[in-house]
């Protein structure tokens, strides 16, 4: 039986799994900073006017012109 073999495969599986986890890693503290940049622009976004024009304007439309 070749147990030479067998370690190799077992060492490039063990860090093929250690790979994949620190790419995960990776990839969720990056998706972590585009959230709190995204979250930042949409806190930075100035609050509509409640009432820009005087009331009594777009209140009656003249539809026999």
């Amino acid at each position: 039986m070749d147990t030479s073999g067998i370690s190799s495969a077992v060492s490039a599986n063990s860090q093929t799994k250690l790979g994949d986890a620190v790419g995960i890693a990776v990839l969720k503290k990056a998706l972590d900073i585009e959230a709190s940049g995204a979250m930042a622009l949409i806190k930075s976004i100035p609050a509509a006017p409640s009432n820009a024009s005087p009331d009594h304007l777009g209140q009656k439309i003249d539809v026999s012109a």
